[in-house]
């Protein structure tokens, strides 16, 4: 079996793969070598880059797309569909995933609040108790997206001593335990006026994507951070530039980002963010059992049992 990642990112991921399937041919590509590079695969793992619907149909072996973790929203699915390859991914739910983008929530907020970047080069100049920061306890969070990856940034944050209040498409009747608060898309406003961070925590869908503009930046607790480890056009890039601009909000933690990998000249980057390379489910741990998992619908493609995960299914 010929397994193509597409893209040169996430090498862990892919050597944890290759020591699971020893007899099978795992290789990457540059994203810019991916029409040259998939007529040649039975397996495609899209990761960052986009699969069209032309790249798809030079695929001409391709068995199944599978994704090396949750995001699909890179891939043409009606394509896939049309042409009759299945399309997998790997749910949070399965991996240690969102075990480990809780935790760089987590290191975000205390970067931010500790001011760490000022810290680094206080300590090049040799001065001691400075700066001042400010602790997690006792403040509130806002948790975008109160799926497996919020629910287990929830839990993290009650452990601190921080109140957090969650906003979900379908909040039902039952909130999940740590939650002071949860509520539906119609209690965005109020839930963004009262947070110190708001953490967003969502997929890229036609429902998410712009969704933090400048009305909602507008309507942030001034001083109050924002936290992105969903996808990056969840938020308006015109409009977080100027929240930061102009103050309206005190800073900014990114692991996602609107093109990755990004430009590091962004003009975004004068201001207080905290960046970082989509590492947040970058870990020994959700590596190893997303790798398992991907490795596991594969042996289900070769021996023709019914895969696992499937896309609309």
């Amino acid at each position: 079996m010929r397994v193509l990642f597409c893209d040169t990112s996430f090498a862990p991921g892919r050597e944890a793969l290759e020591r699971l399937l020893p007899d099978d041919e795992v290789r990457c590509c540059p994203r810019a070598e991916i029409a040259r590079h998939i007529p040649e695969a039975d397996v495609a793992v899209p990761l960052m880059s986009r699969l069209d619907a032309d790249l798809i149909a030079r695929g001409v072996r391709l068995r199944l797309i599978q994704q090396f973790g949750v995001g699909l929203e890179g891939v043409d699915l009606a394509a896939a569909r049309s042409r009759g390859i299945p399309v997998a991914n790997v749910p949070s739910s399965e991996t240690g995933n969102s075990v480990s983008v809780a935790e760089w929530v987590v290191f975000l907020m205390l970067a931010l609040a500790r001011r760490h970047p000022e810290a680094v080069e206080a300590f090049r100049a040799r001065k001691l108790g400075e700066p001042v920061g400010t602790v997690l306890y006792g403040k509130r969070a806002a948790v975008i997206g109160v799926g497996n990856l919020g629910t287990a940034i929830a839990e993290r944050l009650r452990a601190l001593g921080v109140e957090v209040w969650g906003i979900r498409r379908r909040p039902g009747a039952e909130r999940p335990a740590g939650l002071a608060f949860l509520g539906g898309p119609e209690d965005l406003p109020e839930v963004l006026g009262a947070a110190d961070f708001v953490i967003l925590a969502v997929p890229l869908t036609p429902l998410t994507e712009g969704l933090i503009g400048r009305r909602e930046i507008e309507r942030m607790k001034p001083g109050a951070y924002l936290i992105n480890v969903g996808r990056g056009p969840v938020v308006d890039y015109d409009a977080l530039v100027e929240g930061l601009q102009e103050g309206r909000i005190a800073g900014a933690g990114l692991d996602v980002f609107w093109s990755e990998p990004p430009d590091p000249d962004d003009p975004l980057f004068r201001y207080n963010v905290i960046p970082s390379p989509h590492i947040g489910g970058a870990t020994d741990y959700s590596f190893g059992q997303i790798a398992r998992a991907v490795a596991d619908n594969i042996e289900r493609l070769r021996q023709g049992r019914p895969l696992r995960n499937l896309a609309g299914g």
